[in-house]
């Protein structure tokens, strides 16, 4: 019995501790901060509740921003749940957004590009997904020039992309770039 009562206050305090008081409404950061909290914890289904209600609220009276960040959170959340359609239409919205808000070789459409990417990965639908890492690089590239170390992380995530494809020739070119730039040519 003590078990059961044990199970019962943890939830129970749980409950208390992340849902809002009656009547209360979380703000759109205290929402996102819900978000990102369950979504590092991988609890997903939980997160894409916050989720949408920070997209509710962002549509009805946040920036364009909010709304393409809220999206980008939802179709992040969508992929892990295996929802890919849904992750598409989300993710694809977010990168609408952002490059009328920003233009195409912004760094925060290339955070969408790369979510989108993820998305198209987890689908198999390898060319959609090798298409999108290699918009992230060259926003990244545009952004930060050829040599750069900061273009590293979107070499290496196509870099690991070539390798889970057997696309040895394009990993070994990328595997020597990301060398070059880390510890420069010989």
């Amino acid at each position: 019995m003590n078990t059961l009562k044990l199970i019962c206050s943890i939830f129970l305090l749980t409950l208390f501790l992340t849902a809002p008081a009656f009547g209360e409404e979380l703000t759109l950061e205290e929402l996102n901060s819900k978000v990102t909290g369950f979504y590092k914890q991988q609890q997903y289904s939980t997160a894409v509740k916050y989720a949408e209600d920070a997209l509710a609220l962002a549509r009805k009276s946040g920036t364009e921003e909010e709304v393409a960040t809220a999206l980008k959170n939802i179709g992040e959340i969508s992929t892990h749940l295996g929802r890919q359609t849904e992750a598409e239409t989300y993710t694809k919205e977010s990168i609408a957004i952002r490059q009328k808000l920003f233009g195409p070789d912004a760094p925060e459409v290339a955070l969408s590009w790369r979510s989108l990417g993820f998305t198209y990965f987890l689908s198999e639908k390898m060319d959609d997904a090798e298409m999108c890492f290699q918009e992230v690089l060259r926003i990244q590239v545009k952004n930060h020039g050829e040599k750069s170390v900061e273009i590293v992380p979107a070499l290496q995530r196509l870099e690991k992309f070539y390798k889970y494809t057997k696309q040895h020739d394009k990993e070994r070119a990328l595997t020597e770039r990301i060398l070059n730039l880390q510890t420069g040519p010989e």
